[in-house]
């Protein structure tokens, strides 16, 4: 009897588990802090103060830590002329769900290096993970050094991007109203390969969405997200008042609220993409998130890579960009549709996509369509798609594509292309549509522009009469 109160028990407690928003305090009842010295011998002994907040046996300053767990560690950057003090609710709500996080209290004045801050965000992960192998120290056996996440506001959150740039350890990047530094994160996005999050608010006037926010996403990899918060600004971000608080625009929205949806989504984020927990995918872009009104958002979960072949110039290794569609399809027939992204693919043969409908761990195919290309599938068998690290490369290999229908150009394998009237085969009436506007002089974006050079000439009916005379076709499961 005692056994069966015991299940129905754990059962209650594990249903009641899943259904804890993100927004809400965590499992783990305690929180301790302390400040901590980091000491930084490869700069001169650079002291880097720094709050920490994590899991422990007792609520408060140096309580004990709780054992019997690895937590993943996420250091914090702060606002211009703000303290890490005024951030205190969202470490200890991160502590509550099994992070520890570290808020470095440096560069504090008017005058911030931008780059040594990004360092010390960089430098107290490092040693926290040192800290973690060492018996003798008090976080010994409790950190999770395969793990470490990097966020930040403003002036911290531009930083922390800076920082993602310099350590490719750091798993996962996030940011609150993220501002340019100098030297500046907007260029670093493009050296961060992991997956990175934007939140912003609506009525920032300090760093708005247009200025600061879209500029770093545009030059993010997948995974990347930028959250718009209604109604929110830039200083709400932080629980507490700080100078920004006089210079910004007033929300529309409370600060509780606001404090409520960073929560939300900082928190599913790094259980994501920090714990491996893909159930959030639902909040994050999925279900959940489509449903949320109180957030504008945009994301894109699929890195793609492929050239056309009339595009690609194999001397420069450069493509002329074009906007392609991809088709996720099940590997089983009748190979319905499970979802579609238009992208663009740009100079280098990239494109991010954004797959919502897409399910962890699952094989799909991918078929590319493009203006004047066949119709291409990827490799037999399917992608499995991973939703933490989703990727697919048709350049690499001549079975990357599905019946290894491609043409190597170069060292890169590309889409063959000429099918002008997307009937799956290149063939005499293609070479005719293609003749017509070439001896009509026909200028533009036109489909009988095989090699996206914006004029119809003798070079776009080379590529269309070679590839009819080797019967180039679709092929499909």
């Amino acid at each position: 009897m005692k056994k069966i109160v015991f299940l129905i028990a754990f059962l209650s407690v594990g249903f009641l588990h899943a259904q804890v928003s993100p927004s809400d305090s965590g499992y783990i009842q305690f929180v301790g802090n302390r400040t901590l010295m980091f000491v930084d011998s490869t700069r001169s002994n650079r002291n880097v103060s720094s709050l920490v907040y994590y899991p422990a046996t007792a609520e408060g300053s140096n309580t004990a830590l709780l054992q019997g767990n690895k937590f993943p560690v996420i250091s914090f950057g702060h606002g211009f002329t703000l303290n890490p003090n005024l951030y205190v609710s969202i470490f200890r709500h991160l502590a509550s769900w099994g992070f520890i996080v570290i808020a470095p209290s440096t560069e504090t004045g008017f005058a911030p290096n931008h780059t040594n801050f990004a360092k010390d965000l960089v430098f107290v992960l490092k040693d926290m993970k040192r800290k973690g192998n060492n018996n003798g120290d008090i976080f010994y056996n409790v950190i999770d050094t395969n793990y470490t996440g990097v966020f930040g506001h403003s002036m911290g959150g531009g930083c922390s991007f800076l920082a993602g740039s310099m350590d490719s350890s750091i798993k996962a990047v996030s940011s609150l109203a993220a501002a340019n530094t100098n030297p500046s994160s907007i260029t670093a996005m493009k050296l961060i390969k992991n997956p990175v999050q934007l939140l912003s608010g609506q009525r920032d006037s300090i760093a708005s969405y247009w200025t600061h926010q879209l500029p770093h996403y545009k030059n993010g990899f997948p995974f990347k997200q930028t959250i718009n918060l209604k109604g929110a600004n830039h200083s709400y971000f932080h629980s507490i008042a700080g100078l920004d608080d006089l210079i910004d625009n007033p929300a529309t929205i409370t600060r509780s609220e606001q404090q409520r949806l960073t929560r939300k989504y900082i928190t599913a984020f790094f259980n994501m993409f920090l714990k491996n927990d893909t159930g959030y995918q639902s909040i994050l872009y999925g279900a959940k998130a489509m449903m949320d009104t109180s957030v504008i958002m945009q994301f894109r979960n699929f890195s793609l890579k492929a050239l056309i072949q009339g595009f690609y110039n194999e001397s420069s290794n450069t493509m002329i960009g074009d906007t392609i569609r991809i088709f996720l399809r099940n590997v089983s027939s009748p190979y319905s549709i499970i979802d579609s992204s238009v992208s663009f693919l740009n100079d280098t043969g990239n494109a991010a996509l954004n797959f919502p409908a897409a399910k962890n761990g699952v094989n799909y195919y991918l078929q590319l369509s493009h203006r004047n290309s066949i119709e291409t599938w990827s490799k037999s068998g399917g992608e499995i798609f991973n939703i933490t690290n989703s990727n697919f490369n048709f350049t690499a290999t001549s079975t990357s594509a599905f019946g290894n229908n491609q043409v190597l150009k170069g060292s890169r394998y590309c889409i063959y292309n000429g099918d002008v009237n997307i009937d799956g085969v290149v063939d005499v009436s293609d070479l005719l549509n293609t003749y017509n506007d070439v001896t009509n002089f026909i200028l533009g974006y036109v489909v009988t522009d095989i090699n996206g050079e914006g004029i119809v000439d003798v070079s776009d009916l080379l590529i269309v009469y070679n590839n009819s005379s080797a019967f180039v076709s679709r092929i499909i499961p």
